[in-house]
């Protein structure tokens, strides 16, 4: 069974080093990090937001490319802002 699923599911701080964890003395298992990784992937219903904020995991470069939208950077603020429902709330 897939499990629960959520409207929108953010996953944050996929960077290389971080996730896989890479870490001095002790081994990392990439295997599980990445089944892990897919859970989280797969629990989206419609929209699936995936950050980092340095250099990209390396699992990231795996999903289909057509899938993918790199936005580098922060936008400037608008003088008017408008609230974003993710949620339909």
């Amino acid at each position: 069974a897939k499990g629960l699923e959520f409207p929108c599911v953010f996953l944050a701080g996929l960077d290389a080093g971080r996730f896989p964890a890479e870490r001095q003395d002790e081994s990392t298992n990439a295997e599980e990090e990445r089944r892990l990784l897919f859970v989280g992937l797969t629990r989206a219903k419609s929209r699936l937001i995936l950050t980092c904020g340095g250099e990209p995991s390396p699992f990231l470069a795996e999903l289909p490319a057509d899938l993918r939208r790199e936005d580098a950077g922060v936008r400037p603020r608008q003088a008017e802002s408008e609230q974003i429902s993710f949620f339909g709330l």
